[in-house]
């Protein structure tokens, strides 16, 4: 009976401590960057139909994250796209706290229950790597067409040939998963662990699945950042400044963050990328903040309501 009462006494403690520190850090982030932009934004020129479709896109692309998520554990757990939807979004909430998001992943399996924790956790690793490939192969594509707007001081071509390198790696890594289940098994904990079987599971059909998902899922976060980018009057016309949104997408998504520095990072970096075309550095940063609001913040709102059903402790 005191396990029983102290196991739920610290359960929602840490709930209340994910769902005070989102709401806090939203609120935090709002204010503090929002209120140094907003009041140099003239919301006269602003084209509010395009943040309208942006605003309605976010579903769209969290709906994809959970069709992505829901395929890729269905063999451990078969769960319905509602719940997969409602989980994918409170894993947002919880990875507000943590270095690049990274708690999204772990406690969106804590979700489903401890029994299979650890098997789903690593299953959401392999989506998760899925849709760090496209966002690298499509940002090097990107480079390859912008690329004579940087200064690089070197050899470009060293340069592609390294990142197609590092591209060809993760591709073979992707597709040889099973190799890497291997790789697993010579480590004593996990010689006779089912655990390291959730990585030899993946057909390549399936693998080109969950990859196209990602893929998808990409068009849709960059179709919302240019929506974003025209909204405030940034124009996107030609095929070289289109081409700056995988670039600063990369860019943004491989430096590493902490709490409260995330949405600072994106905007420096969207700042930089977009300034190289663009001398609209108020209305830069006001759309990069703007998608954070509309991608990261407005989810993580909503995946508060299942906090609730977070346990880091249980009997048994």
């Amino acid at each position: 009976m005191v396990n029983k009462v102290s196991y739920k006494y610290i359960n929602l403690l840490f709930r209340l401590f994910l769902g005070v520190g989102a709401v806090i850090y939203i609120y935090y982030k709002i204010r503090e960057d929002w209120g140094t932009t907003i009041v140099k934004i003239d919301f006269s020129n602003i084209e509010t139909n395009y943040l309208l479709l942006a605003f309605l896109l976010v579903f769209f692309n969290w709906g994809i994250e959970a069709i992505k998520w829901k395929y890729v554990i269905r063999k451990t757990l078969n769960i319905s796209f509602f719940k997969a939807f409602n989980y994918t979004l409170t894993g947002v909430t919880a990875g507000l706290l943590t270095p690049n998001r990274i708690g999204e992943v772990p406690f969106r399996a804590l979700l489903l229950g401890k029994k299979y924790f650890k098997e789903i956790t690593l299953k959401t690793l392999v989506s998760s790597y899925s849709q760090m490939i496209i966002t690298f192969i499509i940002g090097l594509c990107g480079l390859m067409v912008t690329y004579h707007l940087f200064d690089f001081g070197f050899d470009v071509n060293l340069l592609f040939g390294v990142f197609i390198l590092i591209a060809l790696v993760m591709l073979l890594l992707y597709f040889k998963l099973h190799n890497v289940k291997l790789l697993l098994y010579k480590i004593p904990y996990l010689k006779n662990n089912q655990l390291a079987d959730a990585l030899g599971v993946f057909s390549y059909k399936e693998l080109l699945v969950i990859l196209g998902l990602s893929f998808l899922r990409y068009l849709i976060f960059s179709f919302q950042y240019f929506l974003a980018m025209e909204a405030f009057g940034i124009d996107m016309i030609n095929l070289t400044s289109i081409s700056l949104i995988p670039v600063c997408f990369t860019v943004a998504s491989f430096i590493p963050t902490i709490l409260f520095s995330e949405i600072a990072v994106r905007a420096s970096v969207a700042l930089f990328i977009f300034g190289l075309t663009s001398d609209l550095n108020i209305s830069i940063m006001a759309a990069s903040l703007m998608l954070w609001n509309i991608n990261v913040a407005f989810p993580a709102l909503l995946g508060l309501f299942n906090l609730r059903k977070i346990k880091i402790l249980s009997r048994g």
